[in-house]
């Protein structure tokens, strides 16, 4: 089915599929921006708040790249393509939330959220733990032939979630909820329309960003894993990278880092649905262990994310980007290092 597309993209050099890769960048960014737009209203108009709407909405909306590209990853027996783009597009997550608050300093987008984002973050960073130490022992064992550990995240981020609404319900109103609520249904259906058509546009666009990626890849020559993690991982999160800028922009910043943290936890819950579609048996028991630099990585973003949002209380004045450049630091790092391993 991805054969025609490649064919097209690949043979004449890398400006073919760079090219691709823009335009479908473009789209991407528009349709994003778009869903960013339409959370904002529909968290405020249903009092739920960006930080809700951010981490199930949006992150799972934004997050249909990675699940469209894993499940072709497992349906073509390349797992570790797939594995690779979800620890990958961890890292790129967190490295647009890191730049953004360098960006936009004086906003103090890490220090001016909800601290239940810090939940959310070590939800993340539980499920990410859960999927590196199933890769360095080799998996859990097997129901049939998905992955006991696959499951067992599924399970731990229901639980996660749900455990995150009690705590928003019973908190303060987040800042998406600082204008009244306008009256009647009218708005909020059609920001719901907007969102539901726009998701449906990022999944028909998406598939064509991952394409140009994989054909610039193959153009330059560059490793599987190196491709998986970092191009394709990057690609696939350039949906939340829109959102995210959009939301911001907005001063939507729970909405924002909502979504970031968000898609964090649920890539690694399409660990189990790639798993699903992976027939040979438990996807992560099968999974080069060279993934488990991009956990430790991952999760060190992660801790430095969550740091900064919780640090707020103690540094009150002038922004503090400590976090941040430190987030960006180990994502290079990694890359570097991912390089020159050949991995």
């Amino acid at each position: 089915m991805t054969a025609l597309p490649l064919e097209l993209l690949t043979g004449r050099g890398p400006l073919i599929p760079l090219l691709g890769l823009a335009l479908a960048g473009a789209l991407v960014y528009l349709l994003a921006s778009r869903l960013a737009r339409d959370a904002d209203t529909i968290a405020k108009q249903t009092g739920l708040g960006g930080l809700w709407i951010g981490s199930v909405l949006l992150a799972a909306s934004t997050s249909l790249p990675e699940m469209l590209t894993d499940v072709n990853a497992a349906l073509l027996d390349v797992p570790d393509i797939g594995i690779g783009d979800l620890f990958g597009s961890t890292l790129a997550n967190m490295l647009i939330l890191a730049v953004l608050d360098l960006i936009f300093a004086r906003r103090r987008i890490l220090h001016a959220v909800a601290t239940e984002h810090a939940i959310l973050g070590l939800l993340a960073i539980l499920l990410t733990v859960m999927a590196g130490i199933a890769i360095l022992v080799g998996g859990w064992g097997s129901i049939g032939h998905v992955g006991i550990e696959t499951v067992a995240i599924g399970v731990v981020y229901i639980g996660g979630m749900r455990l995150l609404y009690r705590e928003v319900a019973a908190g303060p109103r987040s800042d998406t909820l600082a204008e009244p609520r306008a009256r009647g249904g009218a708005r909020t259906w059609r920001a719901a329309t907007g969102f539901g058509l726009g998701a449906l546009g990022l999944a028909a666009t998406t598939p064509f960003l991952v394409l140009s990626a994989d054909a610039l890849a193959r153009e330059s020559g560059l490793s599987a894993t190196f491709v998986g993690t970092l191009l394709v991982g990057f690609a696939t999160s350039f949906p939340e990278m829109s959102a995210t800028v959009s939301a911001v922009r907005l001063g939507a910043l729970d909405l924002a880092v909502g979504n970031v943290f968000g898609s964090n936890a649920f890539n690694m819950v399409v660990l189990l649905v790639m798993d699903l579609f992976y027939l040979r048996g438990p996807v992560l028991g099968v999974a080069s262990r060279d993934h488990l630099l991009t956990v430790l990585i991952a999760v060190t973003c992660l801790v430095l994310g969550i740091m900064a949002i919780l640090s707020r209380a103690q540094r009150r004045s002038g922004p503090v980007l400590l976090e941040s450049a430190l987030i960006v630091a180990a994502y290079l790092s990694g890359a570097w290092l991912l390089y020159r391993l050949g991995a």
